[in-house]
This record gives structure tokens, sequence and C-alpha cells, in this order.
């Protein structure tokens, strides 16, 4: 079994994996036709395996370039996803070998990072990905928001010819300091045009009583709930800039849908607690759901990029079965005022980690306290090394999170 690119010809093929994988629609000849004329996507590579040289591809795997945030940096992420094998190849090697090509691929073209959406983290874990942060979900009874507090402002809806720039521009200030996230040039283009009319989906824009945009609703029926989830069947969604957008989003929410549905159900980041804002939280249904997996696809460069607390020296020792550039021992050497100084040591490590718990830990999804909890991690010393570097001045809870789906 051997993997590639697949060319823009091939894409089709990818496709038709994916049809077959998951039991999905494919018109094909439509499709085969499109593929004659077909080219390259700059913001995506397609990978194929096969079993032999003139034979079509029976697993493929399709990586998604992206541009994240991480601690005030602009770095590159991979985004994995569109992974497929045709049942009869199945736990041959194919999967396995497309993702070892597009992940060293990745490492050759600067990437810092990639991330996935897993059907199972056991079995991504053998590619070096760790179970990153999470989205809470809350489902909030519409009756229940009636003593929220006002927060002024106005609502309009947003229909079909309407700017919908400042939608992107929200998002934008939303994920400012919240690693990992993906810059966008817009927001979504599946908004444009009639088609969320036609999908019964509707936009609301929250402004404050000075006219300045703060958030806004993508919202839909299911049931009685007003969905307002970024998830794979459905790309809705609740952004807001801070605590007063919110508010006035869902005090807009009870005004306006008490006769029409009987609760609202949003995703937000795990690092925002809603607990202390909510008026009435004793029948609240609430639950995190995991935000994907990470992995480092170069250690080095995260290094030099994480931002430590204080000044203090750790020795690193990372892991990777695919990417052999990481294995090795990195001094972090770090101080306020300066960039980060990693060089590569023969020294015993005080921690020893891999490259998909390097990437969480440095992201900010998990902090020193789960380090305990995750037995592939080996610590020297519980906590500081021998200089007196504690682990918590570089591995600490951030903002972190992905609100792309790929």
């Amino acid at each position: 079994m051997f993997a590639r690119k697949l060319q823009p010809s091939e894409y089709w093929r990818a496709g038709l994996n994916m049809a077959v994988a998951f039991e999905g629609p494919f018109e094909y000849g439509k499709e085969l036709e499109k593929s004659k004329t077909a080219e390259a996507d700059p913001l995506e590579d397609y990978y194929g395996a096969f079993s032999g040289e003139e034979e079509p591809p029976v697993a493929s795997v399709i990586m998604n370039k992206k541009q994240v945030r991480f601690d005030g940096h602009i770095v590159k992420m991979g985004g994995v996803g569109g992974v497929a094998t045709l049942p009869a190849h199945r736990r041959g090697g194919a999967v396995r070998a497309c993702m070892e090509l597009s992940l060293r691929d990745l490492y050759q073209e600067g990437y810092a990072l990639s991330h996935l959406y897993p059907f199972s983290t056991a079995y991504y874990r053998q590619y070096g990905f760790a179970p990153a942060g999470k989205t809470l979900r809350w489902r909030v009874k519409l009756q229940d928001l009636k003593r929220l507090p006002n927060a002024g402002g106005t609502v309009r809806q947003l229909l079909p010819g309407d700017d919908l720039s400042v939608l992107t521009e929200l998002y934008g200030k939303a994920c400012g300091d919240i690693n990992f996230s993906c810059l966008r040039e817009t927001f979504d283009k599946n908004l444009e045009g009639d088609k969320p009319l036609g999908e019964k989906r509707w936009m609301f824009l929250w402004s404050d009583d000075d006219g300045v945009p703060g958030g806004f609703l993508v919202g839909s029926r299911v049931k009685d709930t007003l969905h307002c989830v970024t998830e794979f069947s459905c790309r809705d969604g609740l952004i807001f800039t801070d605590a007063k957008a919110l508010i006035g989003l869902l005090n807009f929410v009870h005004a306006a849908f008490i006769a029409n549905f009987a609760d609202i159900e949003f995703g937000i980041p795990d690092h925002i607690e809603l607990a202390g804002l909510l008026p009435e939280i004793s029948a609240i249904d609430y639950r995190p759901v995991l935000n994907g997996m990470a992995r480092a696809v170069n250690a080095e460069m995260l290094l030099r990029l994480c931002r430590c607390k204080g000044e203090g020296k750790l020795a690193i020792g990372i892991s990777d079965k695919i990417i052999p550039e990481n294995n090795d021992t990195f001094l972090l050497d770090f101080a306020p005022g300066r960039e980060n100084l990693v060089e590569r040591v023969k020294v015993p490590a005080d921690i020893e980690l891999d490259a998909g718990n390097l990437a969480v830990l440095l992201g900010g999804c998990r902090g020193t306290d789960s380090i305990a909890m995750t037995p592939d991690i080996r610590v020297a010393l519980p906590h500081m090394n021998a200089g007196g570097t504690e682990l918590a001045q570089v591995f600490y809870r951030k903002p972190c999170h992905v609100l792309d789906l790929f």
C-alpha cells in the first residue's frame, strides 16, 4: 500500500470513497464529468492510498489548509477531513499511508499544528493526536430567560441582500485571543443569497445603544428547539463579543420566540462559564462535547511561539512516530520581554510527552493538573525541574477552541 497526492482530475474518487464509506449520495456521471475540468484547490490537498500503480485509490484523506491563532501568533494548521476507506480495503494500512504522508508534507510546508474531529479518539491516538478542548452545549428553556438583566440595544434580522461582512468582523473579534481558532475571510458562504430562507435558517444581529454590533445568532428549528449549534449536520451558531451582547441576544430570543419554541440550544467554548449569568439553571440540560483532537506538526515552532509565565528553563522530551524531526529533547528558555529560546539538547528531560499532548497543553486545552491523569506523560519531578521552573509556567489553561468543521 502506498499513498500520494491526488491530481484534480482524481478528486472525484475521494468523493466516491466518502459516499461509499458513509453511505451517502453520489452522482457518478455528474462527478465524472466535472472531473474533466477540475482544478487544484489552494485550500485543500487530497491524498489517496493505492494497492497498485494502475489501481484507483482505495482510501482518501483531505487536508484542509487553515491559519489559526496561537498565543498571539498566526500559524498554519492542517485540518484532517474526508477520511474514508472502501470496505474491502479496511484494516489494511490505507488510511495510515495517507495520514503519514500528509502529516510529513505539513511539516515540510511549515505547518505548526493539525486538528481533526474523530469518530474514535483511540483510533486517532495512533497518529499522534490527543483530545483537545471541549464545547459546552447548553439547552435553556426560554421561560427561564425572563429574569435576565436588561442589556439594551437593538436586534435586526439579516435578510437576502444585506451586507454580512459584520458577521466575519464579529467572529474575528470574538475569537481574537482564542488559541486554535481559525481565521476566516467570510463567516459562512452558505449564509449568502436566499439559501438560508430556503433552509429555514434565520440570522439576527444585536447592536448596543450606540449602534455598535456585538453579537449574532444563526438559528433553525429542531422540533421545539431554536438550534444555534455549529455541527456537521447544521452549521448554526451563537457568537458574542462580551456578556452584554450575549444577554442582549438571549433577551431577544425570550421576547421574540417564547410562543414559538420551548428552548434554545447553543454551544460555547469551555473557558466561558455561564452559571453566574443565567438566572435559572436548576432544570438546565448542559453537557461538554469534545472539540476535536490536535497534534503538533512542528514541536520546535510551537515551543518558540508559546506564551510562558515569568522566567525559567524546561527540558521537554518529545516523541513522534510519524514526524521524525520532532523526536528530540528541547530546552525551552523563556523570560518576559523576549522571544523564547529553544535548543535541541542531550540532557535528561524534565517532562516527556508525545506530539499530541504537547499541542493541547501548550494550546491551553488542558492545564498542569491534567498531567497526573495522563499516563503517557512522564515527569522527572512532580512539579518543577532542578532549576526551579514549575510546569505551570509553561502548561496552563488558556482560551482554546475551534469553530470550523472540516
